[in-house]
């Protein structure tokens, strides 16, 4: 039997691809077994053999030539924006709302350098700067996987991520399933972050389902890809909208991927790269085509949403600066309206079209800049400096916009709209919970306010009803680690002091709901703020038992855990949510989102089924009035709340700051 040639260090390309050891066979056993061809990468050159000590040095230095690069032009744009000051720190103070993460020493805002401070942190945080470049060929799936995944992109990403034309992109999509070769280095970027993020957004049973692969694997093959597909693109010095395109679409959907990029790292690069293109002017007037001005609008908001939203989770201000932009928001209207060839955009429409879930977003988003971080900030951007009572009529206000511009116009019937409209109302009650949150620093006796609990207990209540709506939940992806760390921490903080302050155990049901949601997700479990979660838990569940009159056994409480499936038929005083019983619990047959016929099955008054989805398709006053308004006060007067300071101990308050207090980088109040 011939002796088999044995390859020397190096796995196949096939092997490599699964991941599986190879034999080094040529061909492999793997190979010779699945009847693949078997491709070996090619042997190093005597040169290139000598030299690879001195590949890491030289690559570092080739990837800090390529930021200095990068930075240049982007540092001559700001330069004029920084402060002229002694010391470019200075104290930053706890009174103002929004701010997610406290420092003791803060340096200047960001907003005024945001390539700077991305170079300082570049060398450590560079998820794909390491390592020679892949061939890509073997990361691409097969032809009818590629169509898979396009599919499902449409159905599950493109809804509540508009960043490109569908049906432009759609030609590359086709030839690649046609087996045509990509051409160009620009389209493989978008063509890999269009993998990406479908995998990021399916679940780990939806993988194994439509493609027979774990998910965390088919997360690492694509993500290798996209990255190394920016590589071959040059994207650091890039000026191509598909590459940009391609980057932003990985930055965001990556926030879901645990081995994903370091956003608040990149971001500056995406912010930097669009300014450099010329995204921050709006292009309608530099007489670029219509088509052109309308996919430039959309890219620059998404990385505008994604700029505030990465800023709350850290505890900075927006990189972006009012001042620095002039981009206006794009227009509401289909894909199938725009052309490459237009001569001039089409009417926006009035109501429902595939923008209106990212026109909530951005409207949102450009909205919290001025009223969920700092006073300086806000003057730093000729925002007007509200006090609490002005923001909250400020977010009222804002309310009524939502509603008659986009909400009111929301079909029941529609699913996308049904949670279009919950997770905007659910937003703007999160939004003025941010701003009456209570705050260590304003030295409050205790953290409470008259109708702030009940208010928490709306938002756990309303969070959990759209998390039980099946039909919507492929589109949830994008909030699955929005977890309600003030609500939760703060009702679980008055619980503790027993059935008095909420006699009927809605309370008690709305937070042991959500917590047993959270309670089995690995990534929650591991964020610090989980265990002072479940001691302010095991301390309200104990007194609790002992109102009851039940020793704290484990059987009590795995009863206790129980409660938070059972529904009791009791009436929510104040909080504006809808009476719940056993038989209109939330399930796909019987949801607050079904349609009239539906709902009088299931015995839902018009109230309970427009507790969430809202409006109907008329846009009226009526239709769109506001979510609940009675449930959050308008001031900040109702001080103290049902506790006193003898029944609240030094070690519950400390449970709570270490969940609530600004510092954690949570999601209190995003979409």
């Amino acid at each position: 039997m011939p002796r088999r040639v044995v390859a020397s260090g190096r796995s196949c390309l096939e092997c490599r691809r699964r991941k599986i050891k190879c034999d080094r066979s040529v061909p492999c056993a793997y190979c010779i077994r699945t009847r693949t061809e078997c491709t070996y990468p090619p042997k190093p050159t005597d040169r290139e053999a000598v030299s690879s000590d001195h590949d890491p040095l030289l690559a570092r230095v080739e990837r800090l030539e390529c930021i200095l690069q990068s930075l240049q032009s982007d540092l001559a744009q700001v330069r004029h924006r920084l402060p002229i000051t002694s010391d470019n720190c200075q104290e930053q103070e706890g009174d103002q709302v929004g701010s997610a993460v406290r420092h003791d020493l803060r340096c200047s805002s960001p907003a005024s350098h945001p390539p700077r401070s991305f170079a300082g942190r570049l060398g450590h945080s560079f998820p794909f700067h390491l390592g020679p470049s892949l061939p890509l060929g073997p990361l691409h799936p097969s032809p009818p996987v590629i169509s898979t995944i396009w599919q499902t992109y449409l159905d599950v990403v493109d809804p509540v991520l508009k960043i490109f034309h569908v049906p432009t992109v759609q030609r590359h999509v086709f030839s690649l399933i046609r087996g045509q070769p990509i051409r160009d280095a620009r389209t493989e970027c978008l063509i890999f972050a269009i993998y990406y993020s479908t995998v990021v957004a399916m679940s780990a049973a939806e993988c194994q389902s439509e493609f027979h692969e774990e998910r965390a694997t088919l997360l690492s093959r694509y993500r290798m890809g996209v990255e190394h597909a920016l590589l071959k693109a040059n994207f650091l010095n890039s000026v191509d909208m598909m590459v940009l395109q391609a980057f932003s679409l990985y930055l965001i959907c990556g926030r879901r991927d645990e081995n994903g990029p370091d956003v608040c790292a990149l971001i500056g690069v995406a912010i930097g790269t669009a300014m450099k293109i010329g995204l921050h002017s709006d292009g309608a007037a530099t007489g670029l085509r219509p088509f052109e001005v309308e996919m430039r609008r959309r890219l620059w908001w998404q990385i505008c949403t994604l700029d505030v939203r990465t800023a709350e989770d850290h505890g900075v201000e927006p990189s972006i600066m009012e001042s620095a932009f002039t981009t206006e928001l794009p227009s509401n209207v289909n894909d199938a309206s725009l052309d490459p060839n237009m001569s001039e955009l089409p009417q926006a429409q009035l109501g429902r079209t595939e923008m209106l879930f990212s026109l909530v977003r951005f409207e949102v988003s450009r909205f919290a800049r001025r009223v969920v971080f700092s006073d300086r900030f806000c003057s730093s951007n000729s925002y007007p400096i509200l006090n609490e009572t002005q923001k909250c009529k400020a977010i009222d206000k804002f309310r009524e916009h939502i509603e008659k511009q986009y909400l009111a116009y929301c079909d029941k019937g529609v699913p996308l709209d049904c949670v279009t409209a919950a997770i905007t109302r659910l937003i703007l009650v999160k939004l003025k919970l941010a701003v009456f949150k209570p705050r260590r620093d304003r030295k409050l006796v205790m953290p409470v306010r008259g109708d702030y609990g009940k208010a928490c207990e709306e938002v756990l209540h309303h969070a959990s009803r759209l998390r039980q709506y099946e039909r919507g939940t492929r589109w949830l992806w994008l909030f699955q680690t929005y977890v309600e760390w003030d609500a939760l921490a703060y009702l679980l903080l008055e619980l503790c002091l027993g059935p008095s302050w909420n006699p009927s155990g809605t309370a008690w049901r709305a937070a042991n709901e959500v917590y047993h949601h959270w309670k089995n997700d690995p990534d929650i479990r591991r964020d610090r703020r989980w265990r002072h979660i479940e001691e302010l838990r095991t301390q309200a569940l104990t007194v609790r038992e002992r109102m009851q009159g039940t020793p704290p056994t484990s059987n009590s409480r795995e009863q206790s855990d129980l409660d938070a499936t059972v529904v009791a038929d009791v009436p929510v005083h104040n909080t504006g949510i809808p009476q719940v019983s056993n038989s209109t619990k939330i399930t796909e047959e019987c949801s607050p989102f079904v349609s009239a016929n539906q709902r009088a099955e299931c015995n839902l008054s018009t109230e309970q089924a427009s507790a969430i989805c809202g409006p109907t398709s008329v846009a009226t006053e009526a239709t769109a009035r506001p979510l609940a308004p009675s449930a959050i006060p308008s001031s900040g007067a109702e001080l103290p709340g049902g506790g006193t300071a003898c029944e609240w101990s030094t070690g519950l308050f400390e449970q709570y700051w270490q969940v609530a207090e600004p510092g954690q980088g949570d999601s209190r109040w995003w979409l």
